[in-house]
């Protein structure tokens, strides 16, 4: 034969309220842990704001420098281009100073002055026939 072997409604009673009043607690507790952390939320927005300005700044300033960066390099490659002209020039204006020496060399070689030939001129002068004429043309 067996016995059922039953639990006093009492028990069982306090367990239910025990549990019933843990979960009121852990609601309770929730809800005060949700409310700090909400404060704690509103506390931080004045910094959380102090950082996304500085966050943007930091990411214009960061396109400032590509930018200067960029043109930086723009501005090499023309100085080199440049640097390049010049050294182009110079080798030019060294050539024309060497042939201008050798012009003003052989210039100077030459005599300061030529006696040129004199050149007689005669003039004769003729006289143009008188003309008298008519056409048969009309006008």
């Amino acid at each position: 034969m067996t016995t059922e072997r039953r639990i006093p409604l009492h028990l069982a009673v306090l367990v239910g309220a025990s549990t019933a009043a843990y979960a009121a607690s852990l609601a309770g507790v929730t809800a005060l842990q949700s409310a700090s952390n909400g404060s704690v939320v509103e506390a931080q927005a004045p910094a959380r704001d102090a950082v996304e300005r500085l966050s943007d700044g930091h990411d214009r300033l960061e396109a400032e420098l590509d930018a200067a960066d960029r043109a930086f390099a723009a501005s090499t490659d023309r100085y080199t281009q440049l640097a390049i002209g010049v050294s182009s020039l110079d080798w030019s204006l060294e050539t024309f100073a060497a042939e201008a020496a050798r012009v003003s060399g052989a210039a100077r070689a030459l005599p300061g002055g030529v006696t040129m030939p004199t050149v007689s001129r005669t003039t004769t002068s003729t006289s143009k026939p008188r003309v008298s004429g008519t056409t048969g043309a009309s006008g």
